[in-house]
């Protein structure tokens, strides 16, 4: 059952074969790149380029490029698809203003980190400062009736 389902599986064309309703063979170029089942993308990029511009493009790209450029086509002909203006032009847009907008955020994160610690430093100062000033205090409550009243502090 297996080999039958892999022998149906070879036999169906390719995007690029099946859009030109050929016969789709082993010698296919077009094939690795552009499977049957990525079919309904291959026709959002034929609309964009046209099946001979994309395999122009997929001759012109180096044999260990070609996948990225398989890739490519089939990502413009989806983002021409959802935004017909822009495309992928669209999408770099928006990625690149939502980096600008996690930059802000990431700054002021750190603006207010920053304050955090300046709070923190000038609150363990005063506490500081505080807990000489008790020190200092309670130093002077002991010594200070033997200097006003030294008849008492021999007692």
């Amino acid at each position: 059952m297996e080999n039958r389902d892999q022998g149906a599986a070879q036999n169906h064309a390719c995007a690029s074969c099946k859009q030109q309703r050929r016969k789709c063979d082993e010698t296919c170029e077009m094939a690795p790149y552009f499977p049957a089942s990525r079919y309904s993308e291959f026709q959002n990029a034929h609309k964009i380029f046209g099946v001979s511009n994309i395999q122009k493009i997929m001759a012109m790209a180096a044999p260990d490029q070609r996948q990225a450029a398989a890739e490519s086509i089939l990502t413009e002909g989806n983002a021409r698809k959802n935004d017909p203006v822009n495309g992928c032009l669209g999408i770099i847009r928006g990625l690149n203003a939502q980096i600008r907008g996690l930059e802000r955020e990431l700054h002021i994160t750190k603006q207010h980190l920053e304050l955090c610690k300046e709070k923190e430093e000038l609150d363990g100062k005063k506490n500081q400062s505080k807990e000489e000033d008790l020190q200092h205090d309670q130093s002077d409550g002991l010594n200070f009736p033997s200097q006003i009243l030294p008849d008492l502090a021999r007692l």
